[in-house]
């Protein structure tokens, strides 16, 4: 059952009282929305005295995860980002997990180990495989982003945003609406004009949001080999020789919507030697979360993905058509 957000924001403000050492946990391949919901709620704990770090072990980044935490860094924002290794974790810390729900999307899974008291903040749907036995857990896979859910606690209490900050926060919000053409509502909308209001420049946000041209090139040559499925769906496949983030599909799957009458769009690819992922697009029209589920995955109606185990890229496609041919 849902929990209303006033509700959650109330109590989680009780369950903070009972910690002073907090650890925000962000999935790993952080992207923007996890970074800026990140940054958004240690503002919040800072200006509450908590002792906060943010967790992040992966020393390579996209690129405007990265230019982001150089830059919080060249404005001495003391905002205290470790590897786990760096962070010293008992029984008595909180661990509060942004934007996913699974242990093993985490940065470091192990932390787990060291800590059963956790907190989930997320707004993708949840799966069979989320973390039970949480002292909270609150996923609103109708927001927007989880950036949306953290600035709206940051909005309740009232706590001044730095500049620097809203501009992560409306990149990451930018990022996981695609440019505010999915998952957006009049709120979303609210919230990126309320970060402007709090400092966020729009010209930074650009630059947090470039992409990397070799990258670009890449993604390119995939696009070119898309083919139309049923004269809506859009399907491209990766090379086999490479290996491709999950950032790196998801913004192929999103490029593919662009082209007249596709409404749903498929990218394919070896995220690992062993793990083939599909990342998962619509407009609305059609509910890719029940495609990607009957094959293991799961998301949000237009934003959805799955991985497939000890397959090959051939087989991982004949899999996906076969669902697509019953649709």
């Amino acid at each position: 059952m849902k929990i209303k957000r006033q509700k959650f924001y109330d109590k989680f403000m009780e369950v903070l009282n009972d910690y002073e050492k907090i650890v925000l946990i962000p999935h790993n391949e952080i992207d923007l929305d996890a970074l800026a919901s990140s940054v958004g709620l240690y503002v919040f704990l800072e200006n509450l005295d908590k002792e906060t770090y943010i967790n992040i072990d992966e020393e390579d980044t996209e690129l405007g995860v990265k230019r982001a935490i150089q830059k919080l860094k060249e404005l001495n924002m003391n905002i205290d980002i470790k590897a786990l290794k760096n962070i010293e974790v008992d029984s008595n810390t909180l661990l509060i997990v942004l934007d996913c729900h699974k242990k093993d999307m985490t940065q470091n899974p192990d932390i787990f180990k060291l800590s059963n008291n956790v907190i989930v903040i997320d707004h993708h749907i949840e799966s069979k495989d989320t973390i039970n036995n949480c002292i909270i857990k609150y996923i609103d896979d109708e927001a927007s982003s989880t950036t949306e859910i953290v600035f709206d606690l940051l909005s309740n209490k009232n706590i001044d945003i730095p500049d620097y900050v809203a501009t992560v926060m409306l990149a990451g919000l930018t990022l996981d609406t695609n440019n505010f053409t999915i998952k957006t509502t009049e709120k979303t909308h609210e919230v990126a004009a309320e970060l402007t209001k709090h400092g966020a420049i729009t010209k930074e946000v650009q630059y947090l949001l470039k992409e990397d041209l070799k990258q670009y090139i890449s993604m390119q040559k995939i696009i070119f080999n898309t083919e139309i499925i049923k004269g809506i769906y859009a399907v491209t496949v990766g090379k086999k020789t490479e290996i491709y983030s999950k950032e790196q599909l998801a913004k192929i799957a999103d490029s593919l919507l662009q082209f007249d009458e596709v409404e749903a769009s498929f990218c394919i690819g070896k995220i690992n030697s062993n793990i083939i992922g599909i990342s998962a697009r619509s407009l609305g029209n059609v509910n890719v979360q029940k495609i990607m589920e009957k094959l293991n995955g799961g998301g949000h109606i237009t934003d959805a993905a799955c991985q497939m185990y000890n397959t090959s890229l051939i087989e991982a496609k004949k899999q996906l058509l076969k669902i697509i041919e019953k649709l």
